[in-house]
């Protein structure tokens, strides 16, 4: 047990003080309005995200390794609740509540079972591209979603046209208070970031949500506008939902993916936190500490939760040099649900909606898309479709075919691999593409070099491409191989080169092979193919080359 406590805690400094509480401080005026817009977002009551505010603050603390890492609840995290569990119960009801528990409780268990079993690398899934037009389409609904409470309206929906269909059809029915409240908190947010010094900007947040406090009570407009209303005065107390079999069933997909998007978030966090410090990051402890911050979210009556951008880095730069910034900053909700209850209960949820978007917005980047039009025009139609579909579809669907279509662009360039003639450039024992470069080419030998490797997706496909080249050289009487490239071969390849082999024997042409790596080779040993092709297997694409060369009776 003494290897999984905190290493922070063993060897703390005193210097280090000053700045985990100041940084504690910072995080709460942040993490308040935060835990209160994003549990709107759920649709669940405001008291709710800071239910799910406090375990984990205190949890990561114990097991994660990052020393500014915020955990909590997150706008895309709040969204994809939201999804899930708006199409299983009435938003607002008990089972509504409860489901959302169960929901932060299982997606805990996945996590903790992937760090357990060391499988942190499905998260190697989820491409840049897909994530990226995954996260800029849900800012985007989650800045609509909020154009609603932004002008005094109630409308729901987790895809764009359901929400344009709910703007609408409530125009005619705008708060000019609740606009007034919202456009001046947005404002003053948009104009802080801006104007204001960093270490006051961080704090504008909490200013917008004591301004709108103190005029709502001084001209008595608690019944003139919606507010967050009753938040309950007390700690969370730890409880465990009862649902039906069949209900947690409908939650088990949505958790995974839940799970494996709010572990890339959180790593991410955890990697830009460490590089600046030269600490290394353990994807498997992540993953640990993630998924029990998510079961003590889930025990105290939250939803799920992820590491925070925008907090981690504010944390950081605060000043925190350990968790113990997170435990302060713990202290701080507690003292919030103790005592500031009833004050918080007049905040007009206008002011929370210009507060989530004021958030959200910078996320919606189209930067990887250009990046990808320019590089890979498969990873840009991965961004763009994912970005429509979760637009149009909602963002449970729309990250599964992104998903699906990024592994299928993998497996479609996978099963045709680049394969190019070689040629030894003048004077050098160097060997290039002969399509790019002016290279020296052999008499009836093709020196031919794979770039990828083999297996049975592309084994057909290989294949036949080496029979249409000689197919069209007739006077090739020698097929070098160079499997420089080759990093895995399976049976399928396996077969495929036998067969190969045979086939060009028969037609008087012979095949070897160069640059072989060491894990391949074993493979082909294992297979029997090395000692089939004792004398044509060359440890280099240079050695083969003299070897064809200095015996031109070989091939021609």
């Amino acid at each position: 047990m003494r290897a999984w406590l905190p290493a922070w805690l063993s060897h703390y400094r005193r210097d280090w003080l000053a700045g985990d509480v100041v940084a504690g401080v910072v995080v709460t005026l942040l993490l308040v309005p935060q835990g209160l817009a994003y549990a709107l977002v759920a649709g669940l009551p405001p008291a709710v995200g800071l239910y799910a505010s406090l375990p984990p603050l205190l949890l990561y603390g114990l097991i994660g390794k990052s020393h500014a890492q915020s955990v909590g609840p997150m706008a895309l995290t709040s969204l994809l609740a939201a999804a899930t569990l708006a199409r299983l119960a009435e938003p607002g009801s008990g089972e509504y509540l409860a489901l959302a528990v169960w929901l932060a409780l299982l997606s805990g268990a996945m996590l903790i079972a992937l760090g357990l079993a060391r499988l942190g690398f499905l998260a190697d899934f989820l491409s840049l591209p897909v994530l990226s037009g995954f996260t800029s389409a849900s800012a985007l609904l989650i800045v609509l979603s909020q154009l609603a409470p932004l002008l005094g309206l109630h409308a729901q929906g987790a895809s764009l046209p359901v929400l344009l269909m709910g703007l609408l059809e409530g125009l005619g029915r705008i708060d000019t208070a609740a606009l007034a409240f919202g456009g001046a908190a947005l404002l003053w947010l948009a104009g802080a970031r801006r104007a204001l010094p960093p270490a006051l900007a961080r704090t504008a947040p909490a200013l917008a949500v004591l301004a709108a406090l103190l005029a709502v009570r001084q001209a008595g407009w608690e019944g003139r506008l919606p507010v967050v209303g009753p938040v309950p005065s007390g700690l969370p107390s730890l409880a465990l939902p009862v649902l039906p079999w069949g209900r947690l069933g409908e939650l088990m997909l949505p958790a995974f993916f839940m799970a494996l998007i709010n572990y890339v978030q959180s790593l991410s966090v955890a990697q830009l936190l460490a590089a600046p410090r030269r600490e290394r990051v353990e994807p498997d402890r992540e993953l640990l500490a993630l998924g029990v911050c998510n079961v003590g979210a889930g025990l105290f009556g939250g939803f799920p939760v992820t590491g925070g951008l925008t907090r981690s880095l504010v944390n950081a730069a605060a000043g925190a040099n350990s968790q113990l910034a997170s435990w302060v900053a713990a202290a701080g909700i507690a003292l919030v649900l103790l005592f500031a209850g009833d004050a918080l209960a007049s905040l007009p949820l206008a002011v929370l909606a210009a507060i989530i978007v004021a958030a959200v917005a910078p996320s919606i980047r189209f930067g990887v898309l250009r990046q990808a039009w320019r590089a890979d025009r498969a990873d840009a139609v991965a961004f763009a479709l994912t970005f429509a579909l979760v637009l149009l579809l909602g963002v449970e669907s729309g990250i599964v075919v992104g998903v699906l279509v990024s592994l299928g662009a993998w497996q479609w360039r996978s099963s045709r691999p680049h394969m190019a003639e070689v040629g030894r450039l003048p004077g050098t024992q160097h060997y290039r593409n002969v399509a790019r470069f002016t290279a020296e080419t052999l008499p009836g030998v093709l020196f031919l070099r794979v770039d990828e490797s083999l297996y049975f997706g592309n084994a057909r496909l290989v294949r036949d491409a080496v029979l249409e080249r000689l197919s069209e050289r007739p006077e090739l009487t020698t097929l070098v191989l160079i499997m420089s490239a080759v990093n895995r071969l399976d049976v399928s390849a396996v077969a495929m080169l036998e067969w190969l082999d045979d086939s060009l024997a028969a037609r008087g042409v012979t095949l070897a092979l160069a640059e072989v790596k060491g894990p391949v080779a074993a493979v082909l040993a294992r297979a029997g193919l090395l000692e089939r092709f004792a004398g044509r297997h060359y440890l280099s694409t240079h050695e083969a080359w003299e070897r064809f060369a200095a015996a031109p009776e070989f091939h021609i």
